[in-house]
């Protein structure tokens, strides 16, 4: 098994039906879909299970409600694909995501983590509509460290899952996950790059990202979880600063560059908390 496409889904019923269908389309076969379903109440697991009765490429697996994190962790753990994909249950796939992403594996000699581009689905008309695209260097494989310093650019951002194919052994330099229930990918997914050895960017778009999902937990508006995800953000930020200390052969100045860019993403979301909470926070954010 080549992909292993791995989809939480928590009360998906309104999407998770253009999501597969999106991964069926696929002009690539040799992948398997992981659907972990995380304590959904409504009909998603029906749904999706009429899809596993006529393809058996598609695996479901039902738990109590334990959040995204602990169910990627899952979907890795009981997938079997070489590379694992995440996609959100809300988003979808283009047609030749696979193709593209087998071609530059034959080509490019198998590397460790692959980067596509993505189109931004309802996207609030002021924001840079090419944040999480990057069209420098592509083709071009780079180190984890190098890549980092590529894609560290003021309003670029890379830290997402689903922007990603990555080689199963990625995920085997990990000692722990973060448990977080905000910015886990902002904790990790920089770990897992600096981690890699061979890191390559394509220019095919390949999935379709729907933006401010009303019911993701990051885009509650009351002040109790503002708090919480600010807290997490801070736990993210040790989790980070920690792990890339196990980098073997880590050089002092590859170090100061990473503790920098953490330090600038600690500072902004400082200062993009409500008053009352920076003065309550400011400690713990120790800016």
């Amino acid at each position: 098994m080549l992909f292993s496409i791995i989809i939480p889904i928590y009360n998906s019923e309104k999407s998770i039906r253009n999501c597969i269908d999106s991964i069926l389309s696929q002009t690539f076969s040799d992948f398997e879909i992981i659907v972990i379903n995380d304590g959904s109440t409504d009909a998603s697991l029906c749904i999706v299970e009429k899809y596993a009765q006529n393809d058996s490429r598609i695996k479901i697996y039902s738990f109590p409600n334990s959040g995204v994190s602990i169910s990627r962790q899952r979907g890795i753990t009981l997938s079997s694909g070489e590379y694992i994909l995440f996609v959100d249950s809300d988003d979808t796939i283009n047609p030749k995501l696979l193709e593209n992403l087998y071609f530059n594996i034959c080509k490019l000699n198998a590397p460790d983590i692959i980067r596509y581009q993505c189109n931004l689905i309802n996207d609030v008309s002021y924001k840079n509509h090419q944040r999480y695209n990057f069209n420098d260097s592509l083709y071009v494989v780079s180190s984890g460290i190098q890549t980092l310093k590529m894609w560290s650019l003021p309003g670029k951002k890379y830290a997402v899952y689903w922007l990603f194919a990555f080689k199963r052994s990625v995920f085997s330099n990990i000692l722990s996950f973060p448990n977080l229930k905000c910015y886990e990918d902002i904790a990790l997914i920089p770990i897992l790059i600096a981690k890699s050895q061979k890191v390559v960017t394509i220019s095919y778009i390949g999935y379709n990202y729907t933006y401010n999902n009303s019911t993701s937990i990051t885009n509650k508006c009351d002040e109790l979880s503002e708090k919480s995800r600010a807290i997490d953000f801070v736990k993210a930020y040790n989790y980070a600063i920690k792990n890339i200390q196990t980098i073997d052969n880590l050089s002092i100045s590859d170090f100061a560059f990473f503790i920098e860019d953490y330090n600038n993403r600690l500072r902004d979301k400082f200062n993009s908390l409500s008053p009352a909470l920076r003065e309550e926070l400011y400690e713990m954010y120790n800016i």
